[in-house]
């Protein structure tokens, strides 16, 4: 990737010159699994709510498609809860 500067443009004719500049963003956000979950949430509410989700976020489509599928395969696990069963027959 190009880090500003000027770089010629290319065109057949033209002998311009054009300047790029990079605008640096920052750190990476980091997010919660609650505030993950909520947004996919949001995302599930209405048909075809991906693309609005993701942009009213300020992350986009294929991230929020990535932790929907996640979610999606956590929720068809079996729970690792415990459950007691009583091996003996009822009444004695």
């Amino acid at each position: 990737m190009l880090r500003g500067g000027i770089h010629p443009i290319s065109h057949k004719r033209s002998t311009q010159l054009e300047r790029l500049e990079v605008v640096e963003t920052g750190r990476r956000r980091r997010w919660s699994d609650d505030e993950k979950l909520r947004i996919v949430s949001e995302s599930f509410e209405a048909p075809r709510a991906i693309s609005s989700t993701a942009r009213r976020h300020g992350i986009s489509r294929s991230l929020l498609m990535t932790w929907a599928t996640r979610v999606r395969a956590r929720a068809d696990q079996p729970s690792k809860r415990t459950i007691w069963l009583c091996a003996g027959r009822p009444g004695r």
